[in-house]
C-alpha cells in the first residue's frame, strides 16, 4: 500500500520543482540574452520484485514477479541555447552575437554558441549572452549588472563614452576614429557545458582543457557575415505560450498526485478505524 504513496509523493515533488523552473523562465521572458531551462523527468531505478515460494522439498525458492518503479524526480534545468529573436534598439552599447550564422558541425550536427566574457567577482572570467551593455563613470564597458566586459587580451575595455562603433569582427572604433580594444567573443560547440550562476552569467563546467575559444579561428557561413551586430539585443528565447501550457500541465500533474495521496489516506483511515475492529 505504502509504495504507491511514496510514488505519488515523489511525483508531487518533481512537479513542484518543474513548476519552479517554468516560473523562473516566465519571469525572465524579457531579460536580454536569457536562455530558458528545460526539465527532464526521470524514473528512479527499477527494483526487481521476488516472491518466496516453498518447493515440494520444503525449501524456499525465490520467484521473479517483475519490476517496480518507486518514483520519479526532476533533473535540474538544462539551458536551451537556441538563439532568441533580435530586437533593434539603436543604442550603440547594445550588441548581439549572431549564433544563427555559425556553421553546423558535420559530426555533431550542432551549431554551438558564441558568448561575451566579463570579469566577475575575484576577477574570475564568466560568460554571458546578454549584450545589453553600458559605460561606467570611468569609461569602461560593463554588462547591465556592472561587470567589466573583457577584450581580446582578457582585459577590461575602456571606450570613454557611448559614442563608439563595433566592426563586424568585434573591433571597437572610438569616437575620435582611433582603434580601441577588440571584444573577446568566445565560441564553443558544447554550450550544454555552461552552468548558470545568476545575473545572466555562465560558468564553464566542462573540460578545463577545452573552454570557449576566441572566435577568430571560427568561420561563419559567409565571409561577409558579422560575428556581432551593434544596436541590437538578443531577446529571451522563452516561448510564453508553450511555457504557460507547460505550467498548466505541471499543475494538473501535481493535483492528480495529490488526489492519489488523499485516496491512500482514506484507505488507511478505514483500515485503522473499521478493519481493526473485527
Amino acid at each position: 500500500m505504502f509504495r504507491g504513496l511514496y510514488t505519488a509523493t515523489s511525483g508531487m515533488m518533481a512537479n513542484n520543482r518543474q513548476q519552479q523552473i517554468l516560473t523562473n523562465n516566465l519571469s525572465n521572458a524579457n531579460t536580454p540574452g536569457f536562455k530558458e531551462d528545460q526539465t527532464v523527468l526521470r524514473a528512479f531505478p527499477d527494483q526487481l520484485i521476488k516472491a518466496m515460494d516453498t518447493s515440494k522439498k520444503g525449501t524456499i525458492v525465490p520467484r521473479n514477479i517483475g519490476t517496480l518503479t518507486t518514483g520519479v524526480y526532476t533533473q535540474e534545468g538544462i539551458p536551451s541555447f537556441l538563439q532568441g529573436p533580435l530586437k533593434e534598439t539603436g543604442n550603440l552599447t547594445d550588441m548581439v552575437l549572431m549564433d544563427e550564422l555559425l556553421p553546423t558541425n558535420p559530426e555533431t550536427q550542432q551549431k554551438g554558441s558564441m558568448v561575451f566574457a566579463v570579469a566577475a567577482e575575484n576577477e574570475e572570467v564568466r560568460y554571458t549572452k546578454n549584450g545589453s551593455f553600458a559605460v561606467d563613470a570611468e569609461g569602461f564597458l560593463t554588462s547591465s549588472d556592472g561587470f567589466l566586459v573583457l577584450g581580446e587580451n582578457q582585459e577590461p575595455i575602456q571606450v570613454g563614452s557611448t559614442d563608439f562603433t563595433v566592426q563586424d569582427n568585434g573591433q571597437i572604433i572610438l569616437a575620435d576614429g582611433t582603434q580601441g580594444d577588440r571584444l573577446w567573443i568566445g565560441h564553443t560547440e558544447n554550450p550544454d557545458q555552461f552552468v548558470k550562476e545568476g545575473q545572466n552569467l555562465l560558468r564553464w563546467a566542462g573540460d578545463p582543457e577545452t573552454p570557449p575559444q576566441f572566435i577568430e579561428n571560427v568561420d561563419l557561413l559567409n565571409a561577409t557575415d558579422s560575428f556581432v551586430k551593434q544596436g541590437f539585443i538578443e531577446q529571451s528565447n522563452v516561448d510564453l505560450t508553450r511555457t504557460m501550457t507547460d505550467m498548466m500541465t505541471t499543475y494538473r500533474g501535481f493535483e492528480s498526485n495529490q488526489k492519489v495521496i488523499q485516496a491512500y489516506d482514506r484507505s488507511m483511515e478505514k483500515a485503522v478505524n473499521e478493519i481493526g475492529r473485527v
